[in-house]
């Protein structure tokens, strides 16, 4: 995690001042997130967990000592009748030879586990990607409808008074100047709630990155990224989305736990070797010391059946893991096509409102030119401006949308941290173990 703050410090040091881009924000909210946290420390402890397990492959060496009150009566059958302080201290080290092959399934268990660990991460930080991506751009977009509800005030307070001059020179009446002041106050009543959507936008702006949000750059989308049609989006998904990576390690560790199961089916064969130094033993004064290398074998002749349930058990395990891929991928590719469909769709649509935005301006002057002529009324008039102001509003909102829904077709691909050029930490992006 530490790298992970360097990365944002250092960014953040780059920009420049009262600037904030999208890449710098994603470092920070990185930093400061404690989804990724959490999902780092866990990475960290399966990494852990796989290191105990590889403890299996060395010799364990025991110690013991201990002293106390002896009384001994017979002795292999002789009466001794002692009372002596017994004192032991020996030494065992025993090296593991053979297990049916169960330590070496346990770290390759534990592997795949920490390399799905690693891919959850990847994941997690993809998301928040896009969690931020998508918070930046409604920020951008809560700022664009500001300034154009501001206008639109201004616009229909200098209508205002252009009607109460032509009222008070006789061209207008009452109604014209009732009217337009309802349309000024309705205008208000939207830039107020235009506010309101921004800052609560900034709100979720800082709960998210941990910082306030200071003069947001127009994020650019690298388009050579983009995949070139929806079976190539789904190709790309299939091939490099950290969820279905993460979903096949699981069923490889899935696979392994059921091979660490059947470890129990075979014969355990250790080395051991034992030294004893130890005094009045057994009634017996003086001292007692032997030394003694052996090979054991040790073989589970019957446990009441739990071994062959523990196997069937990762059995069913393994076939879960295989479901649970199986249905990782029907989401990643319908989340791919959803991301493609709005990507392509509301592409097309920005043409069409950018058509009705200069129609609906040309139709606006024409009505104002008219109403100077007396040949269109005030309503008319507003009426055309309230298209306009809509037009271009629509036109904003799916400007903003059609750049969304980029970053989610490269987060549904699983290029969205990399189109950033955001550098996870090289913990992150070292394998633990390959795939089989």
């Amino acid at each position: 995690m530490r790298s992970v703050i360097a990365l944002a410090a250092s960014m953040l040091a780059s920009a420049p001042a009262f600037s904030q881009t999208l890449e710098e924000s994603v470092a920070s909210a990185m930093s400061n997130n404690p989804i990724i946290a959490q999902q780092y420390a866990k990475f960290s402890a399966f990494l852990k967990d796989k290191r105990a397990a590889e403890g299996e492959y060395y010799p364990s060496v025991n110690l013991y000592g201990a002293i106390g009150y002896e009384d001994t009566k017979y002795n292999s059958g002789d009466r001794v009748d002692e009372d002596l302080t017994r004192k032991e201290l020996g030494v065992k080290a025993v090296q593991n030879l053979f297990n049916g092959f169960g330590t070496v399934s346990e770290v390759e268990r534990l592997s795949f586990e920490a390399e799905s660990e690693r891919l959850t991460l990847i994941s997690d930080a993809e998301n928040l990607a896009l969690d931020v991506t998508r918070v930046y751009l409604e920020l951008l977009k809560a700022q664009a409808f500001l300034e154009l509800t501001e206008r639109n005030v201004a616009d229909h307070e200098q209508v205002y008074k252009d009607i109460e001059t032509r009222q008070k020179k006789g061209l207008s009446s009452r109604s014209d100047l009732a009217q337009i002041s309802a349309r000024v106050a309705t205008s208000k009543s939207s830039l107020i709630a235009a506010k309101n959507n921004l800052m609560d936008k900034q709100v979720e702006f800082y709960k998210l990155v941990g910082r306030d949000a200071k003069e947001l750059i127009e994020p650019k989308v690298d388009q050579a990224l983009l995949p070139a049609s929806e079976q190539d989006a789904i190709t790309m998904a299939l091939e490099s989305h950290p969820e279905i990576k993460a979903a096949i390690a699981d069923m490889d560790a899935a696979h392994k736990e059921m091979k660490r199961e059947e470890a129990d089916f075979y014969p355990k064969l250790n080395l051991e070797v034992h030294a004893n130094h130890n005094d009045d033993i057994g009634g017996i004064p003086g001292k007692d010391q032997d030394a003694r290398v052996m090979l054991t074998v040790s073989y589970d002749l019957y446990n009441g059946g739990a071994t062959t349930a523990r196997s069937e058990a990762s059995s069913w395990r393994k076939q879960e893991a295989r479901a649970i891929r199986m249905r990782t991928e029907q989401q990643v590719t319908e989340g791919t096509r959803l991301s493609w469909n709005a990507w392509e769709l509301q592409y097309q649509q920005l043409a069409l409102l950018q058509q009705n935005v200069d129609s609906a301006m040309q139709a606006q002057l024409g009505y104002i030119e008219q109403f100077d002529l007396g040949r269109r009324s005030l309503l008319d008039v507003l009426d055309a401006k309230v298209e306009v102001f809509l037009a271009r509003k629509n036109y904003i909102d799916t400007y903003y949308n059609q750049r969304l829904a980029s970053y989610r077709l490269l987060n549904a691909t699983g290029r969205l941290g990399y189109s950033m050029r955001v550098a996870y930490p090289q913990q992150w992006q070292q394998k633990v173990i390959s795939h089989e």
